[in-house]
């Protein structure tokens, strides 16, 4: 057993560390090439090759480590690879082009196909993982059609699109692997028949995991939880992100993207590995407490500045040291408070279990006849933690 699965460790080794190595290197460059090199530019690069792409990879070796049979660790790995492949050779790309410099048979390659891995990465990273979801396995036969259409229209994009003569928009000149006559046409056409097929696959798939939650019971349902948690997750960082893309608000709010894009993933990966599958509830908890906690600290920081900003000078550090004790003096009780409102409302269940225990301990201190006590405990038992049977038995004091 431990010889058969040592290539696959191998090759799952490999593969996260060529997408590392790609990561690596764009950065390097990047570094060696801009001048000056501004912030915005090396942030938007360490975000997308080391948070987004580095995090899809690393998600894709641990499932491919501890989960081989399973190919959604594989599908995520070869996802962050396909995203990366590109990242070295994309900062000298555009000296070159800023320049006006010839391009290399390389560079061209890997300009035209890297314009379009977002097909291939989005069919290996989002399309074909939701389909197999959570065992590996699609839900039935009829299925594979829309494997085939994601594959299909992935293909078809990248190979149709880099033949297809016409201007990159994104880059300002023309395809320089466009290939003219009725052979580019043909490729023109096949590129928009795999945009429309790589498109369509996506709806059928969300389709598949709402079949499978509907259906799934015991272990499978807590697994498509953490599921429909991360995707939830993904959908709040793209509205937040959504002002900037309006330019309502700085444009750096919107590498949020990145990062709320990892939440499937991330959230995929504990569900495939069954790691603390039902501290689901706990997680939203007190993601919802702490988020509520720190919006409502940053309302009152901001008031108290404002407020005392009136009345002391502008150069007193006295406004920011009163905001900062205030703040301080508040979180504790603030939390609580928070926390019980979360409870009540989205986590009802434990709420009254937490409630019913703390009535019995009360009772419990006064409380000296053990028929009754016999009695109480058992129904506290059946109302928290709701067995098929309960018994109590007692020692007799010898």
């Amino acid at each position: 057993m431990e010889l058969r699965s040592r290539p696959r460790a191998v090759l799952a080794w490999a593969l996260w560390l060529v997408t590392f190595g790609c990561c690596l290197a764009g950065l390097l460059i990047t570094l060696a090439i801009y001048r000056p090199l501004t912030a915005e530019v090396l942030g938007e690069g360490a975000v997308y090759a080391f948070f987004f792409v580095l995090g899809f990879a690393t998600v894709g070796l641990v499932l491919a480590l501890r989960r081989p049979g399973n190919p959604i660790g594989w599908l995520y790995g070869a996802a962050g690879l396909t995203w990366a492949y590109s990242v070295p050779l994309g900062p000298w790309v555009d000296q070159l082009l800023r320049e006006h410099r010839p391009l290399p048979l390389l560079a061209q390659i890997v300009m035209v196909t890297g314009e379009r891995s977002w097909a291939p990465g989005i069919a290996l990273g989002v399309t074909l993982p939701a389909l197999l979801l959570p065992n590996g396995q699609l839900r039935s036969r009829r299925w594979r059609l829309v494997v085939a259409a994601s594959v299909t229209g992935a293909f078809l994009t990248v190979v149709g699109g880099a033949l297809s003569p016409g201007p990159i928009e994104e880059r300002g000149i023309d395809n320089p692997l466009g290939v003219a006559g009725p052979v580019g046409s043909a490729a023109a056409v096949l590129a928009i028949v795999g945009i429309v097929l790589h498109w369509w696959s996506l709806p059928p798939a969300a389709v598949c995991v709402v079949l499978r939650f509907r259906s799934s019971r015991g272990i499978e349902r807590q697994q498509l939880r953490w599921v429909a948690a991360g995707s939830a997750g993904a959908v709040a960082g793209l509205l937040i992100a959504l002002p900037s893309g309006l330019g309502i608000v700085p444009e750096a709010i919107s590498q949020l993207v990145f990062l709320a894009l990892l939440c499937p993933p991330v959230a995929i990966g504990v569900a495939v590995l069954r790691y603390r599958l039902y501290d689901l509830d706990r997680v939203i908890s007190r993601t919802l407490t702490y988020g509520l906690l720190t919006v409502l600290l940053g309302l009152g920081y901001a008031a108290v500045v404002l407020g005392l900003g009136r009345l002391l000078p502008e150069s007193s550090s006295l406004v920011v040291a009163a905001a900062t004790l205030a703040v301080v003096a508040a979180f504790s009780p603030l939390r609580r408070r928070v926390q019980g409102l979360v409870d009540r409302r989205f986590n009802r269940r434990r709420y009254d279990a937490a409630g019913t225990v703390e009535a019995f301990a009360a009772r419990l201190r006064d409380q000296v006849d053990l028929d009754a006590l016999h009695g109480e405990l058992l129904a506290v038992v059946d109302r928290t933690m709701q067995p098929t049977r309960t018994s109590l038995w007692l020692r007799e004091s010898s």
